[in-house]
């Protein structure tokens, strides 16, 4: 969470216009982010174990998607909050993905960008309910991801309802910013 948050707070002050040679290379915005994150990840000493490569094994069942869904549906209405990763303290998208997958067993990474390095590339045409969908929102790549609970409908947290909330992927919000999608179950 650390590095969320000093990641926001310097990401922040480079989209406000406040600037250093070492901030802010000339080579733009993505060359900015993995140089912060090179020393972020120097600088702050992480605060959960990396997660474990993920085995996807026969042992994935009908109920085990069931239990992932589930929990992600307990937790619809609940508070969304920057670099929050737990129903105590609210959640962001990432953190609500990775919380939720754990409820059934499954390591994730923190991050979306991260998160959708894991599993098998889905087309939009073949989701089942438990993939993940990955969104370009405030950064390229995978920036918002959300848990696909089928009918073309996802939860994730909703910034703009300030709560853990049920998305539709054809609002032309999510159309616009569609990144792509993930099996891991």
């Amino acid at each position: 969470m650390k590095k969320k948050v000093i990641r926001f707070l310097l990401t922040g002050l480079l989209l406000s216009g406040v600037s250093t040679a070492a901030a802010a290379p000339a080579s733009g915005y993505s060359q900015f982010m993995q140089s912060l994150d090179t020393i972020l990840a120097e600088a702050v000493m992480p605060i959960v174990d990396e997660p474990q490569p993920l085995v996807r094994t026969a042992a994935w069942s009908n109920g085990q998607v069931s239990q992932v869904l589930a929990a992600a549906q307990n937790l619809l209405g609940q508070q969304v909050v920057w670099g929050g990763a737990s129903p105590a303290m609210g959640f962001d998208c990432s953190g609500l993905v990775q919380y939720v997958y754990r409820q059934a067993g499954i390591s994730l990474p923190r991050t979306a960008d991260l998160q959708f390095l894991v599993g098998r590339s889905v087309s939009p045409n073949a989701l089942q309910a438990g993939d993940l969908v990955y969104f370009t929102t405030y950064a390229p790549g995978a920036s918002h991801v959300g848990i696909y609970i089928g009918g073309n409908k996802f939860i994730h947290t909703s910034f703009s309802q300030g709560v853990v909330a049920i998305g539709d992927l054809y609002d032309s919000y999510f159309v616009q910013r569609y990144y792509g999608a993930k099996r891991v179950l």
